[in-house]
């Protein structure tokens, strides 16, 4: 049966592949988009704004909370991918426990 997790891996791992490349083209587009948009006197108006807010976003970033904050969206990441595995693995055991019932109810 380790043949099912693996293929259950694979699927899993292509189906977030889709997903996530969908949404970074999206966003990839949106910021072009943008950038096209975006002419010089704005940007040159909201200059100290962005400066200042790029600025203080270091300032309350500490370490342990980096560390923290790394480690759980880590956890949620591999735990929901590893529990997605685990769903996929059953339902691919059920279909081919159903399928072989089915084989030997016809062969009665």
């Amino acid at each position: 049966m380790k043949n099912i997790e693996f293929v259950s891996r694979i699927i899993v791992f292509l189906a977030l592949v889709i997903v996530v490349t969908f949404y970074f083209r999206e966003y990839s587009l949106d910021r072009y988009n943008q950038g096209i948009l975006l002419d010089k006197k704005e940007y040159i108006s909201n200059f100290d704004e962005y400066k200042n807010e790029l600025l203080s976003s270091t300032e309350n970033f500490s370490l342990r909370y980096s560390l923290t904050s790394s480690f759980i969206a880590l956890l949620i990441i591999v735990g929901g991918y590893e529990l997605i595995v685990l769903i996929v693995s059953l339902l691919i055991k059920l279909m081919v426990n159903n399928r072989n019932k089915i084989d030997i109810e016809k062969n009665l």
